[in-house]
């Protein structure tokens, strides 16, 4: 080992990685807020000093360590001095305290006999309901020998474990001093942005980056993230995406630069239901074999893991059986010691999921967001919540079947039940009997010895009560939706402003790197990401020759009203386009329901061209199979998609795997209640309402299917837009400069241009 080594810790890290619960059992950030209400109750009505910060500071095994915490509550006006360790206790009593909460009082009093200069200290462990309410308490008495003792024990264990991940850290630093550029050359503008991502990591701020499709920026924001976690500047990568398609880029970069020298642990964290053996997700120890004695088995393969060169899906899941420990949970405490974490956004954006063990104290974390023009819609949802009173219904029927019509969750849920029904349409505040229903149902179903309850509803209502809590913080930021059916309501809870929460979530991070090829307007979606004006912005031109993508606009009438009218000039179009050059095509529609108006009109009248149709509810098996098609051989065929699904973003097929798209209309969102309330908000924001809530999203819809046309310097293609509105200014300023449109007015004249381009 060399080179300095330092260790900070917080006093519950230190406690908590030798005391723990052996098994896995549900838990919900309801407790988490429960437990926060009841300190700060407690802490309110009581005498004593709050949140008193203490801090340790020394050498340990070669390791300059420091320990903080902060006292919940302290009384120095007695001898010896009293520290209390505050926690909740939903009911009953105790006969003695919880050991790691009887630790944790113990290293705070050991800390504050140190800073100063006490022999004796009271570390007293203090049980309270959630209005703060003592239940019992466990005052101890201890000389600074006993709790030296307690604190080196804890201390020393830590460090031990830390010293091999120091060792595996030390490894990686050394293999990324000498790691060159994954390529033999920088594509034009690579360099530049590499130095871009470089500067905003080392300096901390955001960056914005609009890159078009194929020109590198997997590589080109990963290497330079990479060279600042060798040198020190950050401590952990996270690559976040909106799909699971999109991680192939980001793996295939990293495991090119493995092949060039690098040392380094790179985890993909899988959906809890995708990686899940059980036949049911069911995080139960009474159900879950894995789930019982998980934590007593995981330390082993921790240790395990950090000899294994890489941690993809297959090596966590292959850990996960030799040690018999559930894949996700193993996966996030691996979170914790990864060098580059790839994952989904609601791993860092979500207050649902989010890694709070990563991102609650976020130290020198970077995130780099793929697809940025995604996060908006996702966010958007992470943020908002819904009740809908037949859903619970549906619970409440099947519950009763199983449990009996006389349990408090049957009753509580009758409660929600009639408090729904009862909600006014037209109400512009959330009735405190609707969130005293739904916080009754919450308890219920969390009540010690209640049994496991199936399905969703657990967490639409976790959802719905932290967007309540959200708009009585923030009204202006939400609007209050009801729709009903019959005697059923639906209360949705909807997020307008996302702005304040991407800005406050990457607030504290060494540097975040949100990139796209349809961030545009680029310092329109800047603001709209919680950008500010000393965050950057990159606008990299295409480095791909502009001879070798042919636009075609042709002006349709794509509207939802005009679409039977003209689905032939549709179907003519898209004939013409692949009859000229027959080979790989792809058509995105704005609909299922009109890629099948056009799919019969092809198979009808043109029944030898080779057509392939998306399906609704592919799983992955079926998307691999689907996309096959197009790089298993050179035979011409015609896909036809739908525009912002999963083949319109995110896949590459270069070369022969794809010659030419065809975007049907402009992507406009539907119009309903909750798209017309956003044009109203950013009409007030940004005086550009229906911009931000149809035009943007549409034409980044467009533009990403466009995209999978030119994927390298050697790719040539067609892109085809059906639409009049191409022909408009507000629409034809959002194609890339590199889009030269060729305006015409036929469909045959579609093939003329497509055969005089590839001759």
């Amino acid at each position: 080992m060399t080179g300095e080594r330092n260790l900070v810790i917080s006093v519950r890290t230190m406690v908590e990685f030798s005391i723990f619960g052996p098994d896995i059992v549900p838990s919900s950030r309801v407790d988490m807020d429960a437990g926060s209400r009841a300190h700060r109750a407690r802490q309110r009505e009581s005498q004593m000093r709050g949140e008193v910060s203490v801090a340790w500071q020394g050498e340990r095994q070669g390791v300059s360590v420091k320990v903080t915490g902060r006292i919940d509550l302290l009384d120095e006006t007695i001898q010896p001095p009293r520290i209390e360790e505050i926690k909740l206790l939903r009911s009953g009593v105790l006969v003695e305290p919880y050991v790691a909460h009887r630790a944790q009082a113990m290293c705070y009093a050991y800390m504050l006999g140190v800073r100063d200069g006490y022999t004796d200290l009271i570390a007293s462990v203090v049980y309270v309901d959630e209005l703060g309410r003592e239940r019992c308490a466990f005052p101890e008495p201890h000389d600074m020998a006993a709790l030296e003792a307690r604190f080196f024990d804890l201390l020393d264990a830590y460090v031990s474990w830390q010293m091999l991940i120091m060792d595996s850290k030390a490894m990686r630093d050394q293999s990324l001093q000498s790691l060159p550029f994954p390529y033999a050359e920088y594509r034009p503008g690579q360099r530049e942005l590499a130095m871009q991502v470089y500067t905003a990591i080392q300096r901390g701020k955001r960056l914005y980056v609009s890159v078009p499709t194929g020109a590198g920026k997997s590589a080109a924001v990963l290497y330079p993230s990479l060279k600042a976690l060798g040198a020190g500047i950050n401590r952990q990568v996270f690559y976040l995406t909106a799909r699971t398609t999109a991680r192939r880029a980001a793996l295939s970069e990293l495991e090119r630069m493995r092949a060039q020298g690098l040392c380094l642990h790179a985890l993909t964290i899988n959906a809890r239901d995708k990686v899940c053996p059980q036949d049911q997700v069911r995080c139960d120890p009474a159900y879950c074999p894995r789930a019982k004695g998980h934590y007593d088995r995981q330390g082993a393969a921790l240790r395990e893991a950090l000899t294994w060169p890489s941690w993809d899906t297959e090596d966590v899941l292959a850990l996960s059986d030799r040690h018999m420990l559930c894949p996700f949970e193993f996966s996030l405490a691996l979170c914790e010691i990864a060098d580059v974490v790839i994952c989904d956004y609601n791993y860092a954006f979500d207050p649902m999921v989010f890694l709070r063990r990563v991102f609650q104290s976020p130290g020198r974390v970077t995130l780099l967001m793929d697809e940025a023009h995604n996060l908006p819609h996702r966010v958007r949802d992470m943020l908002s919540g819904s009740l809908d009173s037949a859903a619970v219904t549906a619970f409440r029927r099947e519950d009763g079947k199983r449990h009996g019509r006389k349990t408090q969750v049957y009753r509580a849920a009758t409660q929600l039940i009639k408090t729904l029904r009862a909600m006014d349409p037209d109400a512009l505040e959330l009735p405190d009997a609707l969130l005293a229903a739904a916080n009754d149902l919450v308890d219920a179903l969390t009540e010690p010895g209640t049994p496991f309850r199936e399905g969703t509803l657990f967490s639409d209502l976790l959802g719905f009560l932290m967007a309540a809590r959200r708009v009585q913080e923030a009204p202006e930021d939400y609007r209050i939706l009801t729709s009903q059916s019959a005697k059923d309501r639906v209360v949705r809870l909807f997020c307008l402003n996302v702005t304040r929460h991407l800005q406050e979530s990457t607030r504290r991070m060494q540097g975040s790197v949100f990139f796209s090829a349809t961030l545009s307007p680029l310092t329109s979606m800047r603001d709209l990401l919680g950008g500010q004006e000393d965050d950057a912005c990159f606008d990299l031109p295409s480095p791909f020759p502009p001879e070798h993508l042919l636009v075609l606009g042709l002006p349709v009438n794509t509207r939802y009203v005009a679409r039977d009218d003209t689905a032939q000039q549709v179907a003519e179009a898209i004939r013409a386009l692949f009859l000229a050059h027959p080979g790989k095509y792809i058509v995105y529609f704005p609909s299922y329901a009109y890629l099948q108006l056009v799919l019969a009109l092809l198979s009808e009248q043109w029944p030898e061209l080779q057509l392939l149709p998306q399906t609704g509810g592919m799983g992955d098996t079926q998307r691999e199979a689907y996309l096959a098609h197009f790089t298993r051989d050179d035979a011409p065929l015609l896909g036809l998609c739908v525009l912002g699904g999963v083949f319109s973003e995110g896949i590459d097929l270069p070369g022969h795997a794809l010659i030419g798209v065809c975007v049907v209309g402009v992507g406009l969102p539907q119009v309903n209640r909750e798209q017309e309330a956003l044009a109203e908000h950013f009409d007030a924001m940004f005086a550009d309402g229906f911009g931000y809530a149809y035009r943007y999203p549409g034409m980044h819809k467009v533009l990403q299917a466009a995209g999978r046309v030119i994927r390298s310097e050697t790719d040539r293609g067609v892109v085809l837009l059906l639409d009049d509105r191409y022909f408009q200014g507000a629409y034809a300023r959002l194609l890339p400069p590199h889009y030269q449109m060729k305006m015409l007015n036929h469909p045959a004249m579609v093939g003329e241009e497509v055969r005089a381009f590839w001759a």
